[in-house]
């Protein structure tokens, strides 16, 4: 199945790669779950989400639990420019747990290429984007999502919070925001959540990972930092269509490692 969530950066176009390296585990671990498209593509058995944002998990919690509430104010919720500002307004600390889970969802619908940006504050600032070719609400992927996700221990933390939770023959899948100190790379997440800083300490978890007997599987944009992160594993490179531009005329093709640990 497909993720309920819209999400720049997603792999969707690396499924068909992604999962050839699922061979079945006691548990699926992603620390970095964004869209989680690889977890509700192979759909299986036992798993840990995690994410450092904290409105996205606690969407998937009240989706996993509250499916028909979310999808009540769902319907309720115009696709047009004026309730989309207003709902942007609206700060998700001060609804009940369905009507903030049914603002980040249909913000994520809405929003301009399924982006995820906030300011220094902490508020979601994304414009509205194109409605013309939008579905209407899928209300049965919904509720299948939130099947699937019944499966999941849900974490709100930083990425080695949820890697300590990993077993010996776990099966671990790594997509963190893209660091570069050479060129610009947009990224989705919250104000300094993930910086170069941060690279040290996901190599030294990729190591750990590995001498635990943990599989990992990691993609990453390819260029002098990320070669230097996994030549330990030999990545190989691959062709991928970027998504962030306005114009899909715009839009170039990037390249991507993928590595593992996987013999």
């Amino acid at each position: 199945m497909r993720s309920p969530v819209r999400w720049a950066g997603s792999k969707c176009q690396m499924l068909g790669l992604l999962r050839a390296y699922w061979k079945g585990a006691a548990t699926y671990i992603e620390p970095f779950a964004g869209s989680a498209c690889l977890f509700f593509d192979i759909e299986p058995g036992r798993a840990i989400l995690g994410d450092l944002n904290r409105e996205l998990v606690n969407s998937y919690r009240v989706l996993r639990d509250d499916p028909r509430a979310v999808l009540s104010i769902l319907r309720g919720l115009i696709p047009d420019s004026g309730a989309y500002y207003r709902v942007r307004e609206e700060s998700p600390d001060d609804l009940p747990g369905a009507e903030a889970a049914a603002r980040f969802f249909y913000l994520n619908r809405h929003c301009f290429n399924g982006l995820y940006r906030t300011n220094m504050k902490g508020k979601f600032n994304v414009p509205m984007g194109k409605t013309k070719n939008r579905p209407s609400l899928d209300e049965k992927l919904f509720l299948s999502a939130s099947q699937m996700l019944s499966r999941a221990e849900l974490v709100n933390a930083d990425f080695e919070v949820t890697l300590s939770k990993a077993n010996h023959g776990d099966f671990v899948y790594l997509d963190p925001p893209y660091i570069s100190r050479s060129r610009r790379i947009f990224s989705e997440y919250l104000p300094n959540s993930f910086t170069d800083r941060d690279l040290d300490r996901l190599y030294d978890s990729l190591d750990d990972l590995d001498r635990r007997g943990v599989t990992f599987v990691i993609t990453y944009s390819d260029g002098t930092e990320a070669r230097k992160l996994l030549s330990k594993w030999k990545p190989q490179r691959w062709r991928a269509r970027r998504h962030i531009a306005g114009f899909a005329a715009h839009r170039r093709f990037s390249y991507e490692l993928i590595a593992t640990n996987r013999v």
